[in-house]
Order: structure tokens, then sequence, then C-alpha cells
């Protein structure tokens, strides 16, 4: 079949140049064209076979042109198409420009007035809250003092003339009393909250019959000797000027005891402030050194007293260190 096959090809390429010996220069071109082309085969029997299977078939100048004109219309509209499109996008898109200067400068003078107004209002708060925060204290404190004024002015003292006075110190001659009284161990402050609270349940007949038995002031607090030893401090409330031992009911309790105190003579320092050790300290020194400086002989130890509710604020407060000295 192959050498059938070139045979004919080569009886149609002689036929060929027989009937058209000079073919025409775009019949030369087309077949020029053709057989350059990796993919052709030209058929040795094409001219027995219909057009379309004769291989590569080669438009003509007319179709050539006009497929050329299609093309250019084609290319056109897409690029108005785009060109439209890019103008769209363009104009949906922000203004990247950069601010003018006189727009940039109104800019930041209108945010500089924002943050004014911002830092403003958190000062205006913060000096609110300082307000209320002063004013709170403030009623708080006016609070207390009228509270303790009115404590004062209800609550019964020992009555004491003063012989001498020479500043925060004074020499007094106390009349005579009657004191409750009851011991503690523990440091300074232990004991005096334990001994407090035993006395009042003494006086308030939380655990006696009877009635109970007004508060006075001082709170007073010495050390309690027995057989030179000391076991500890003897807290004391002093009781009203209107009781006597046979008219003060008998305390139930084994660690609560009634006393007489006799008249008596004592030199005392008084001062403000929540009563701390080192303060106590100080006032004593003061006062040790007055009765050496006045040739003073002192009887027993110092014994301090408390005038005040501990919720009173410390400039209110009253405090009191008495030691008895011979008359």
């Amino acid at each position: 079949m192959h050498s059938i096959g070139e045979r004919l090809a080569d009886l149609e390429h002689d036929l060929a140049h027989r009937f058209d010996p000079r073919p025409s220069r775009f019949e030369r071109v087309r077949h020029a064209v053709a057989r350059a082309t990796p993919f052709y085969n030209e058929p040795a029997y094409g001219s027995y076979l219909p057009s379309f299977l004769t291989g590569w078939h080669t438009p003509s100048k007319s179709d050539a042109k006009r497929q050329l004109r299609a093309l250019r219309d084609t290319t056109e509209d897409g690029y108005d198409s785009a060109r439209g499109a890019l103008a769209s996008l363009a104009s949906s898109m922000p203004d990247l420009r950069l601010p003018r200067a006189t727009s940039f400068k109104r800019g930041m003078q209108s945010q500089r007035g924002i943050d004014k107004l911002r830092n403003s209002a958190r000062d205006h708060d913060r000096e609110l809250t300082a307000l209320l925060i002063a004013g709170g204290a403030i009623a708080a404190v006016g609070a207390a003092y009228y509270i303790t004024k009115k404590i004062q002015e209800s609550t019964e003292e020992p009555g004491y003339d003063v012989v001498r006075e020479d500043g925060d110190i004074e020499i007094r001659d106390y009349e005579s009393m009657i004191i409750a009284e009851t011991v503690k161990s523990g440091y300074h402050e232990k004991a005096r909250r334990a001994g407090f609270d035993t006395l009042y349940d003494y006086i308030a007949a939380k655990n006696r019959g009877g009635k109970s038995i007004k508060m006075t002031v001082p709170v007073l607090q010495q050390l309690a000797d027995s057989d030179g030893h000391t076991k500890g401090w003897a807290i004391r409330f002093v009781m009203p000027k209107k009781h006597t031992m046979a008219t003060l009911p008998s305390p139930e309790q084994g660690d609560v005891a009634l006393k007489e105190v006799a008249a008596r003579r004592v030199v005392s320092v008084q001062f403000s402030g929540n009563f701390s050790a080192t303060l106590a300290s100080k006032k004593l020194m003061t006062l040790y050194n007055y009765i050496a400086d006045n040739n003073l002989t002192q009887k027993g130890d110092p014994e301090y007293a408390f005038y005040n509710p501990p919720w009173t604020p410390g400039f209110m407060k009253r405090n009191e260190i008495m030691i008895e000295i011979e008359r």
C-alpha cells in the first residue's frame, strides 16, 4: 500500500504540471506554507477525496482581510471595555493623595482639641472622685467628733482638783473611788481588750442579776503585782459616784473584783494620738524627769488612762499616764 500511495502521488504531481505548469503565486505560497507546517502530510490521493479531508486549507485573500478586520474590531472592543473597567475601579477606590498642609494642620488642631476635652473629662473625674473621698472622710471625722463630744458630755469622770499645772503635766488630788478590776495576761493592748470585755459584761449585767451600771471614763491599766512578782495587767472601770460597796451588785465572775481606792495625789501627763509603746515611753520619760526635777516622791507603778472608744480618730483621743506621789 505504501508503494501504491507513492506512485499515485507522483502521477498527481505530473498531471498538475501538465495542466498548470506555472501555478499562480498564491498557489505557490499556499503549498509552501502547508508543507512547512510540521503536522501536515500531503495526501497522495487528495484529488480523489473531499476538500475538507485533503489537509490544511489556506484562506483566500478576502477571507484573510475579513478575519484581520474582525480581529482588530474585537481588540478595540476589548480595549474600550478594559479602559472602562479600569476607570470604574479607580472611581470606587479611596483618594490616596496626601492631604494639603492646611487640611493636615486643621486636622491636627481638631485632634488636639478632642484630646484636650478627653483629658479634661478624665481630670474632672479624678477631681470629682477626690472630692467625694475627701467629703466622705470629712463627714466621717465630723460624725466621729460629734459622737465623741456627746459621749464625753454624758460620761462621768472621777472628780479631782488640779494642784499644779505645767503645760501637759498636772498634779491632781483625786477623791476616793470604787473600781471594778480584772487581771489579764499578755501584752499591753491585748490585755486591755480582754479586760475591757470582761468588765463590760459585768456592768451590762450579762452574767449576773440586777440592773446595769453606766459606763464611766477613763479605763485604767496598771501592772499587777502579787508577792513581789508581776502577774499581768490590772484593768479597771471606775464605778459611778452614786454607788457604794453596798449598792453595787456582786460580781458572779471569779475574775472580777470590787475595790475601794483611797483619795490620792498623782502627777499626770496628757497626750493625744493612737496609743503605742513608743509614744508611751516618750511621755513616761517626760513624767519621770518632771518628778526628779521637782523632788517628788513616787508611790507605785505608772497607771495608764484611756478616755475614748477605739474608733475615735487619733487626734481626738485623750490619753494620760499617772503616777501616784506623796503629798
